[in-house]
């Protein structure tokens, strides 16, 4: 079993229950032999250029951490990472994701970013039935009404992240909201939950702004706005990308943020990705995900420390994500004792598992392959140090989407 260590202390990343994991020792060890010294191959289906490329290099850092812990290998197996940049194109990564089971036989595809492309391969990966970790994409769907058995999520869902923070904004930020999104699938749905969330805390959102993938200026969004003030008390935005980043620095400088104006926002606006870029202007913005580097836990106090070694910087959100797929693949592949023949066995360890992550208590939700998790509210602040950070205020524990429609 994997571990990581907290000083000279070594505790298990991942536990299976001890019944799941006797069965599956029984079930496996006859055959499990033959495949030992077998390649274990992973597709990456990620971007390393274009607008979500600053993503797929955050997965990717936390991805090949947790491999390079491993040394490199698993349960007598040498593990090979493909890596092509899909450029975030659903009909690249389609492509890719077919050369990858079909030339390359992968064991695991890992990826991708944006909820539209995970659309786009989630028929392939059902057909040939190739199991795909997904490392970021929070697609409602595809653990819900489009589930399947060969599909896990170890990041989140989109309604996961955004029902919660809508809930916490409606409780304790105001009672009326303007809704800015990127308009594309994950933008609609964030926006969506936080709708709900907000509507069943008593609050409202009164007005919605969509914009164009790829904007930098946000000049007639924050005319609108401007026009909205005595009428919200809040914003809540998704802006992929770096028009994140814009927005929060153009809504600030025009003058309009203040006691009765806040800015609500999900984890991926708001942390370590994102803060060299806003500075000071990120002070007092509210935030909701499912890590943050200010939890003060020995795990997460020595993942950040180990990651900080590798890499030089404070380990966020997305390397995390990358982070604990990896580590979620090495532990079934070790509890399989390296023989993924068996499809059903496979599915069982991936969601038998009972994970210890640096963002806290972590199983997969075995109903719909979605991930169940913390979802931590926080403020961005300034430390005495001068750094960015975020004071947690609030969390919501062990958080289950809905999973709407999904019957395996």
């Amino acid at each position: 079993m994997f571990s990581t260590s907290s000083g000279d202390t070594m505790r298990p990343l991942f536990r299976l229950t001890h019944a799941a994991l006797l069965a599956l020792a029984a079930a496996v060890a006859p055959a499990a032999q033959a495949q030992q010294g077998k390649e274990l191959k992973v597709g990456l289906l990620l971007p390393f250029s274009q607008v979500f490329a600053v993503y797929g290099e955050a997965v990717r850092e936390g991805f090949d951490l947790a491999i390079e812990e491993a040394g490199g290998q698993v349960a007598g197996r040498k593990i090979v990472v493909l890596k092509e940049d899909n450029k975030e194109d659903p009909k690249v990564t389609l492509q890719l994701a077919r050369r990858y089971i079909k030339d390359d036989q992968v064991d695991f595809l890992v990826g991708p970013i944006a909820s539209h492309v995970v659309a786009a391969i989630r028929d392939e990966v059902h057909r040939s039935k190739t199991f795909l970790l997904v490392a970021n994409a929070g697609n409602n769907d595809v653990t819900g009404k489009d589930c399947s058995p060969y599909i896990v999520r170890t990041s989140f869902s989109n309604w996961q992240v955004n029902h919660a923070l809508g809930l916490y904004a409606g409780e304790s930020v105001g009672k009326s909201a303007m809704t800015i999104a990127s308009n594309y699938d994950a933008g609609r749905e964030m926006a969506a939950a936080f709708k709900d969330g907000l509507t069943k805390s008593g609050g409202k959102v009164a007005y919605e702004d969509w914009t164009a993938m790829g904007a930098a200026d946000f000049a007639p969004t924050i005319t609108n706005l401007r026009s909205r003030l005595g009428e919200v008390d809040m914003t809540w935005s998704f802006i992929v990308g770096a028009g994140g980043p814009r927005f929060v620095n153009q809504v600030t400088q025009a003058g309009i943020r203040g006691p009765k104006l806040k800015l609500v926002a999900p984890i991926w606006l708001g942390d370590e990705l994102f803060f060299p870029a806003m500075g000071d202007n990120a002070i007092g913005m509210v935030i909701g995900g499912h890590y943050m580097s200010a939890l003060n836990t020995p795990l997460n106090n020595a993942f950040q420390a180990r990651f900080q070694k590798r890499y030089g910087k404070v380990a966020h959100t997305m390397h995390v994500q990358g982070y604990d797929t990896a580590k979620l693949m090495l532990a079934t592949v070790e509890a399989m004792k390296g023989d993924l023949r068996d499809k059903d066995k496979v599915r069982t360890a991936l969601s038998s598992l009972k994970i210890d992550s640096p963002r806290g208590p972590v199983t997969i939700d075995p109903r719909t392959g979605n991930v169940i998790q913390n979802i931590y509210i926080g403020e961005v602040i300034k430390k005495p140090d001068g750094a960015l950070a975020h004071k947690i205020l609030k969390t919501y524990e062990k958080v289950t989407d809905p999973g709407t429609g999904c019957s395996l």
